[in-house]
C-alpha cells in the first residue's frame, strides 16, 4: 500500500512539473514571437515634458493599439495638458491618437504610425476554465515581461464582467494583452487584487468596442456611456423583488443583488458596552474609474438596530444624532468633480402608523455630467426612546429618476413590527 501511495505521489508530481514546464516553455515562445507587438503607453505632461502615467498596449489590425481607459483618462479630461506616446522595444517614442474609449469596460483604442509587421489576432472564443493563459505588460516601468496564469472564467457575482486570472498583474501592465496557447488575444489586463488574483476585460467587450470604432469620438460620448450604464444597473435592481431580513424588531433589506453582498456585525461580546447595536452593511463590489481620485457607480446600504441599555434618554438621543451626522458618500470626489450637497428633511411613517422616521435626503450634482448625481438618504426612528432603527443608503452616479425610484422602494421595504 505504501508503494502504491508513493507511486501516486510521484506521478502527481510529474504531472504538475510537466504542466509547469509546458507553461514556461509556451510563455517563452509566445513572448519572443509577440513582444514587439506590445508597447508601453505613456501619458506625457506637456509642461514638464515628462511621463505622468504609464500602462501597456498592443497592436491589432490597421495600426490600432488597445489599452485601458484608465491609462489615458487624464488625456480625455485634459487634452491640452497631456499627450499620448508609445515606447517601443527599441526605445522609440511614437505619438498616438485616441480614437475611441469605453469607460464602463475600461478600454481605449489608440492609433499610431507603426512600421512593425507584427500584430496580435483576436481569439474566436474564450479558453476553457483551467487552461493556461499568458499576460504581457511592463510592470512598474521595469521592462516587458510575460506572466503565466490560469483562466478561471467570468468573476462570480459581478455586474461589470471581468475574467478571473490566477497570475500576476502589476501596475504598468494595465492594457497589456492576455494570450491563449496559440498566441491569440482572449482578454486585456485591467486590475489586480494581489496574491496571484488578477482581472481581465473579456474578449467580447473588446470586440464590441472595435465594432463601434468607425466614426470620430462625439463630445457627449463620456456622459452617454455613464448614463447608460447606471440606467442598466438600476433597471436590473428596481425590476426585481427585494428580499427581507429581520433586524431587532424591524424588517429590513437583505442582499438586493449578488453583486451587492451584505455582512453583519454587533457589539454583543462587548461586556462594557453602554448600548447594544446590530448592523447589516451592504456594498457593491465594483466601482467605475472616472478619473484620478474620482470613482462612481457604487451602492452602499446600511441598517443599524440600537437599544439604549445603560444610556439615559438624552444620551441615547445624542448617540442617534451623532450616528446620523456621520453618513457620507461612498465615492471619492472633490469640489472639482461635484457640487455641495443639498438636503431636505421630512417625517415619514412607512408601513406602520405607530412608527415615525426622521428622514434626510441629500443630492449633489456631477459638474461635468449634469444628468448624474450622488444621493444619500438617512432615516432614523423617533417614536421610541428605548430602541431605534437607522436606515441609510448612498448611490453614486445615478439619475434623479432612478434615485427617487430607489428611495421609494427602499423606504417601502422597511417595517417596524
Amino acid at each position: 500500500m505504501k508503494f502504491k501511495h508513493l507511486s501516486f505521489f510521484y506521478g502527481l508530481c510529474f504531472v504538475l512539473l510537466s504542466k509547469y514546464s509546458f507553461a514556461q516553455n509556451n510563455a517563452d515562445t509566445l513572448f519572443q514571437e509577440y513582444e514587439k507587438a506590445v508597447f508601453q503607453v505613456q501619458l506625457i505632461e506637456k509642461n514638464s515634458n515628462k511621463k505622468s502615467a504609464i500602462g501597456s498596449g498592443f497592436v491589432i489590425q490597421q495600426g490600432q493599439i488597445i489599452t485601458n481607459y484608465h491609462v489615458v483618462s487624464a488625456f480625455i479630461h485634459s487634452p491640452d495638458q497631456y499627450r499620448i506616446e508609445l515606447l517601443t522595444q527599441d526605445s522609440q517614442n511614437i505619438p498616438a491618437q485616441l480614437i475611441n474609449f469605453d469607460v464602463i469596460n475600461d478600454l481605449a483604442i489608440l492609433k499610431a504610425e507603426l512600421h512593425s509587421p507584427i500584430k496580435l489576432s483576436l481569439a474566436n472564443s474564450h479558453p476553457n476554465q483551467g487552461e493556461d493563459i499568458f499576460s504581457i505588460g511592463n510592470p512598474h516601468d521595469f521592462g516587458m515581461i510575460v506572466s503565466p496564469g490560469t483562466y478561471n472564467g467570468i468573476t462570480a457575482h459581478s455586474f461589470y464582467q471581468r475574467i478571473n486570472f490566477t497570475g500576476s498583474i502589476n501596475p504598468g501592465m494595465s492594457g497589456g494583452p492576455v494570450l491563449n496557447r496559440q498566441g491569440e488575444i482572449i482578454g486585456v489586463n485591467v486590475a489586480t487584487a494581489g496574491n496571484q488574483l488578477g482581472f481581465l476585460v473579456p474578449l467580447v467587450k473588446l470586440t464590441d468596442l472595435l465594432d463601434k470604432t468607425s466614426t470620430a469620438i462625439q463630445p457627449e460620448l463620456y456622459n452617454q456611456q455613464i448614463y447608460t450604464s447606471q440606467q442598466n444597473l438600476y433597471e436590473t435592481l428596481l425590476n426585481k423583488d427585494w428580499p427581507a431580513a429581520k433586524l431587532g424588531q424591524a424588517v429590513v433589506l437583505n442582499e438586493i443583488a449578488p453583486f451587492i453582498p451584505c455582512w453583519g456585525q454587533s457589539n454583543a461580546e462587548n461586556e462594557k458596552a453602554q448600548f447594544s447595536v446590530s448592523e447589516i452593511n451592504c456594498a457593491s463590489k465594483e466601482k467605475l474609474y472616472l478619473s484620478h481620485n474620482f470613482q462612481s457607480g457604487n451602492i452602499e446600504i446600511q441598517f443599524s438596530w440600537l437599544d439604549k441599555e445603560k444610556l439615559n434618554a438624552i444620551q441615547f438621543s445624542q448617540l442617534l444624532e451623532a450616528s446620523f451626522s456621520h453618513a457620507g458618500p461612498g465615492n471619492a470626489a472633490t469640489k472639482k468633480h461635484v457640487t455641495n450637497y443639498h438636503c431636505n428633511q421630512s417625517f415619514t411613517q412607512p408601513n406602520n402608523p405607530n412608527a415615525s422616521f426622521k428622514t434626510t435626503y441629500c443630492v449633489r450634482n456631477y459638474k461635468k455630467y449634469p444628468s448624474l448625481y450622488d444621493v444619500l438618504l438617512m432615516a432614523v426612528s423617533v417614536h421610541d426612546n428605548q430602541k431605534a432603527l437607522m436606515s441609510h443608503f448612498t448611490l453614486s452616479g445615478v439619475s434623479q429618476e432612478n434615485a427617487q425610484a430607489f428611495s421609494e422602494k427602499f423606504l417601502g421595504a422597511v417595517q417596524w413590527n
